[in-house]
């Protein structure tokens, strides 16, 4: 569920709240606060299983046709206070995002491309947690995404914060504010990611990262090149 008090088009602090599974997640405007359980514990967690949470933000970046710069596994067990690289992936960041104030002839093309790539952002962050429950054989909803979970809210902060900067912005699409918006996205990723095709290609790049450590672009780009892509239908 996400509610909102709706008082930002005049003026007044706004206050989000987003329960997703077990998880209250908090924020003010781009001011975020999260209250969620803790993030994941990469000592008591086997490498295998950080690799199938890496390779769920891979396949679904990828999906979407979202550039992947590259794919890391730290092999290290870091504390809070190290400041080693952590496992991560690398991607291209929401695009049309920028372009929304540029030309208001075309507000609403331009604000309906913002949307949905913001939202295809919030899957990406979410896919890592999903994959870890598909591999773990856990609900996705016991998965800890820590960083994850507040990337995908600081997104969609983000966004909200952009339209009540516009012109009229009661007339503009807010279905990412749907209450049950982020478990209904989580839903398609799960569906999509057992789907055959594609949990194939979770274990692949799974493998590959564990082997290597590390994966570049062209690396990722070779082994998903078979996977078929989502594609956009004109509205």
């Amino acid at each position: 569920m996400w509610a909102s008090d709706s008082k930002g088009e005049d003026g007044k602090d706004k206050r989000f709240v987003i329960i997703f599974g077990m998880k209250l997640i908090r924020g003010d405007d781009l001011g975020v606060s999260v209250q969620m359980r803790e993030g994941m514990n990469f000592e008591a967690i086997g490498l295998d299983v950080i690799a199938a949470h890496e390779a769920g933000h891979v396949v679904l970046a990828h999906y979407y046709g979202r550039k992947v710069y590259g794919a890391y596994l730290q092999t290290r067990p870091l504390n809070l206070r190290d400041r080693g690289e952590r496992s991560h992936v690398r991607y291209a960041p929401t695009p049309h995002i920028q372009e929304v104030h540029l030309n208001l002839g075309k507000l609403h093309e331009r604000w309906s491309l913002a949307v949905r790539e913001t939202l295809v952002t919030t899957r990406i962050c979410l896919a890592g947690p999903i994959a870890q429950a598909i591999y773990q054989q856990k609900p996705y909803r016991e998965m800890a995404g820590g960083q994850d979970y507040r990337d995908a809210l600081s997104g969609l902060l983000l966004l909200e914060r952009l339209r009540l900067s516009l012109p009229q912005p009661q007339h503009l699409d807010i279905s990412y504010k749907h209450e049950n918006i982020l478990d209904s996205l989580a839903n398609d990723i799960l569906t999509l990611l057992t789907a055959r095709d594609y949990s194939n290609y979770l274990q692949l790049i799974a493998q590959h990262l564990l082997a290597k450590q590390e994966l570049s672009a062209q690396q990722i780009s070779e082994m998903l090149e078979a996977m078929p892509r989502h594609q956009w239908h004109p509205e």
